[in-house]
């Protein structure tokens, strides 16, 4: 009778033991070296991913059939073709880049010419100055990266871009560090929590460890945010040739938003209301279709320079007696920002929009919520800008 070795079995063992008390610096050490294996065929898959669509869209009757050198040809114009349309797509992204640094010039404008003129929202103004101008420093510092790989198995919590410790060095400053937040567009979507070399590991606001103290707009900065996708809108209709039989249709449409536009743009009152901090309810190792931000906390207990503490049902201030309009803390549509309260984001950082408020219960302090990101989808990045860390 064959006698059985259990040798291999005890070395796989000592070799799971091994990995399982590993340092977590260690640990973060092997990730980065297999991300930077790893991510060359990540892009390589990409490509071949957009090829082979390219390829398929393509009629047959187009495709040459004896000639063999046209057909190498044709492949060599078609890989031209996908690595100038990522070319475009990065000097878009620095384009953009620009008009969101002369967004927030124009906004430091209008807010810094209106502060002699409105003596009793002197300070309100104030506030607002310094806080747009600590965003334009920060933006005019920050630095473009995009998506190298997204692990499977920790899709909506974390990703890996392409930039670290080399970037840094080329720059003489630390812009790339731990605790730097990470944007798409003026939409907070990360934090860094690991550099690297070459790369560079962000935590997404989808993940339940990262909880951003946030607070809710309503307002101008409320109109800004769909003044910006309804301007977005009015270009694509404006430029697509294949609307032109649906002109009749799509007019009254257009008529219809640019009275919207001209509307977000008159002057409305801005008021910062409830505060509370945002998560995320994806775990760490594992993929959720869910992107929707959970709120807690949302209150206005204590009174802070934004305004006076208010009653949470009624919106009353604590400290005004007599006839009082009652109004809501917190709402859905509400647009939620950064408050800096958390030391790691500035404030004025777009977060989410509200998109449903529990009803409160017996004795609750506080309200909860559900909120949707305003980048949108967050499993289609591809590229984003990192800020140095506050």
């Amino acid at each position: 009778m064959r006698k059985i070795s259990y040798r291999p079995y005890v070395l796989l063992i000592f070799f799971l033991l091994s990995l399982m008390s590993l340092t977590q610096k260690a640990s973060e050490k092997i990730r980065s070296v297999m991300v930077s294996s790893l991510s060359p065929c990540w892009r390589g898959l990409n490509f071949l991913k957009e090829n082979t669509c390219m390829l398929a869209m393509r009629p047959l009757s187009q495709a040459p059939q004896n000639n063999q050198k046209l057909q190498l040809e044709l492949e060599r114009l078609n890989q031209e073709n996908l690595l100038l349309r990522a070319q475009i797509e990065n000097v878009r992204e620095w384009l953009l880049y620009e008009d969101r640094l002369q967004e927030l010039v124009d906004r430091l404008k209008t807010v810094a010419a209106s502060l002699p003129d409105a003596r009793d929202k002197q300070a309100f103004m104030l506030r607002r100055n310094r806080e747009l101008s600590a965003q334009l420093d920060l933006a005019v510092e920050s630095m473009p990266a995009k998506v190298i790989f997204r692990d499977p198995s920790s899709w909506s919590s974390s990703l890996w871009i392409n930039v670290g410790e080399k970037e840094n060095k080329a720059l003489g400053k630390k812009v790339v560090a731990k605790g730097s937040p990470v944007l798409v567009g003026t939409t907070l979507v990360g934090v860094i929590e690991q550099v690297d070399e070459r790369q560079s590991r962000v935590r997404l606001v989808t993940d339940s460890r990262l909880t951003p103290s946030v607070r809710a707009v309503r307002g101008s900065e409320q109109n800004r945010y769909l003044l910006e996708h309804l301007e977005a809108l009015l270009f694509a209709l404006e430029v697509r040739d294949d609307f032109v039989e649906m002109k009749r249709e799509i007019k009254p449409v257009a008529d219809q938003l640019l009275q919207l536009k001209q509307f977000l743009k008159l002057p409305s009152k801005e008021s910062y209301l409830a505060k509370g901090v945002l998560s995320g309810c994806s775990s760490s190792h594992f993929r959720t279709r869910s992107q929707v931000l959970r709120g807690f906390g949302f209150n206005y207990d204590f009174a802070d320079e934004e305004g006076p503490a208010r009653d949470l049902r009624t919106g009353i201030p604590y400290d005004i007696r007599g006839n009082q309009k009652a109004m809501s803390i917190l709402k859905t549509g509400d647009l939620l920002v950064t408050t800096g309260l958390d030391g790691v984001f500035p404030a004025g950082l777009r977060v989410a929009i509200v998109s449903k408020v529990q009803r409160l219960k017996e004795g609750a302090s506080a309200y909860e919520i559900e909120a949707s990101s305003t980048a949108g989808n967050l499993d289609e990045l591809c590229h984003v800008f990192v800020l140095p860390p506050v």
